[in-house]
């Protein structure tokens, strides 16, 4: 199957692909596969779009390991309230040069002391 989806799975889509917002039926959009796979390209800047589930693309791609090095959106929140910065510090993958610490997710719990409990 040869589809946009596929294709962003494999990083086959093609050069200067703009449709990164279309969705499959279960409310997955191509952004998001290709985040899963590693497959976004370096100056994607579309990190919010969101599936069915209120999880945007940037917190996709922290989970597998592929935000792009130009991503600046920490403070980014899924449906949930949680941001990217939250999620990164439980993987620890939060860049060396990270110096907002004192974010606060919805709870009151900042990105410091999730950090220091998931490590």
């Amino acid at each position: 199957m040869n589809d946009v989806f596929s294709q962003a799975r494999a990083g086959t889509l093609p050069e200067g692909f703009s449709q990164w917002e279309l969705a499959n039926d279960r409310g997955w959009t191509v952004a998001h596969e290709a985040a899963k796979f590693g497959h976004l390209p370096q100056d994607f800047d579309q990190w919010a779009l969101a599936n069915g589930k209120g999880l945007t693309v940037a917190h996709i791609a922290v989970w597998w390991g592929s935000l792009t090095p130009n991503f600046d959106q920490w403070r980014l929140r899924d449906r949930d309230g949680e941001t990217v910065a939250h999620v990164a510090a439980r993987w620890g993958c939060l860049p060396l040069d990270y110096n907002d610490w004192g974010l606060p997710d919805r709870h009151g719990v900042t990105v410091a002391q999730v950090a220091a409990l998931w490590r």
